[in-house]
């Protein structure tokens, strides 16, 4: 995948280049080619509340430009030499909504996993308060179209969001519901995040609550004002299509891009010495470790698995798992499937737990072991 990107890079000769990042699928050296090409490369970062430090900074050294979100890590992006561009976490498009014609379906609406963070708590203290809410998405009501989304947006007298996520449920972050909710010309009451206040005036445009108590009271009275509650509606809704549309977003963001490469100013890039520490080689390294794990154990004919098998261990070289998978891959087919299966059942059978349990177990097993054998390599810098 890799070399098809660099070949459609070499073949259209493009002057930008998005790479909107999440997982570990591009790699650096993909990055660094690109840009020998010509090409301004962009990198689109989310979530970076909470993954600046363990993934978005290290890729700062192969990147023209850094877009993110997250008003608090823009600082940190500047101290690390990165030419940083802030945006909004918008995935939404603006809909168009006939104000004197409004059909209400839900009275309080929420869409989005219910397992997250503590937002089945949250959601419990409505019916604590002999409250309904029509929950959709992970763990409730099930997955919903995209165009769904924006109905029930658009139909829902009040629409939740939360602020906290699963990964640090502790810390809030801006998401991007907020925007779509706003932008579907639906009512939002938010969960509070830093930094809010820069896109929506709250009371005006959004309102904002910091406990379970304070949401389910705010809820309540927007349902008996009617009218005030409209208005809010519609004042977030002129401001979000007004300013945060998918296409107003991706045009600010090239406008300052490109007013920064007219303007001919290049310094240095401090982040080009930024090493990769321990923890986050084996977030790369167990990128590549499972993807070469399912590729031997689904048979792929492509041979792709010692590619990745090799990425995991150039990260960490004591992967006792990748070398492991390695010695299965000489296997025939057959024997490596009663091989996987078998230590499937083995693991269900002497743990009693589920597969996800043993997973986690794994997991801290594997550490513990990698640890020992990393004690002699005290002078390795990862």
């Amino acid at each position: 995948m890799n070399d098809e990107v660099l070949a459609v890079v070499r073949k259209e000769r493009p002057k930008y280049v998005l790479w909107t990042s999440f997982y570990d699928d591009v790699r650096n050296t993909t990055l660094e080619a690109i840009r020998k090409e010509g090409a301004t490369v962009v990198g689109w970062f989310f979530d970076d509340e909470w993954r600046f430090s363990s993934y978005s900074k290290y890729w700062i050294p192969y990147l023209d430009y850094c877009v993110t979100n997250a008003i608090s890590v823009e600082p940190r992006y500047r101290q690390l030499g990165a030419r940083v561009i802030r945006t909004v976490p918008n995935t939404g498009v603006a809909v168009d909504v006939d104000w004197a014609h409004l059909k209400e379906r839900y009275d309080v609406a929420f869409l989005g996993s219910i397992r997250t963070a503590d937002r089945r708590w949250y959601l419990d203290e409505f019916r604590t308060n002999s409250m309904s809410v029509d929950v959709f998405g992970e763990g409730s009501g099930g997955y919903v179209s995209f165009q769904q989304m924006l109905d029930i947006y658009k139909t829902s007298r009040i629409n939740l969001n939360f602020s906290k996520t699963g990964a640090h449920p502790w810390a809030r972050q801006l998401k991007g519901r907020v925007f779509q909710v706003c932008l579907a010309g639906g009512f939002l009451l938010t969960e509070y995040a830093p930094g809010i206040e820069n896109y929506f005036e709250l009371g005006k445009q959004i309102i904002c609550f910091d406990s379970p108590r304070e949401m389910v009271d705010k809820a309540r009275y927007y349902l008996n004002h009617e009218a005030e509650r409209r208005a809010i509606a519609r004042a977030g809704w002129e401001r979000a299509k007004g300013e945060y549309s998918s296409s107003c977003m991706v045009a600010r963001v090239f406008e300052e891009i490109a007013e920064d490469l007219t303007s001919g100013v290049r310094n240095g890039n401090p982040a080009a010495g930024l090493k990769l520490t321990i923890n986050a080689r084996r977030v790369l390294a167990t990128y590549h470790q499972e993807w070469g794990r399912a590729q031997i154990q689904e048979n792929d004919k492509r041979g792709l698995w010692e590619d990745d098998l090799a990425l995991a261990l150039l990260n960490m070289p004591w992967n006792t798992l990748a070398r492991f998978y390695r010695l299965l891959a000489l296997l025939p087919w057959s024997a490596r499937h009663a091989i996987f299966n078998g230590l499937l059942r083995l693991e269900k059978r002497r743990f009693g737990v589920s597969a996800q349990h043993w997973i986690i177990l794994r997991s801290y097993v594997r550490r513990m072991i990698e640890s020992l054998l990393r004690r002699p390599r005290q002078g390795y810098r990862g």
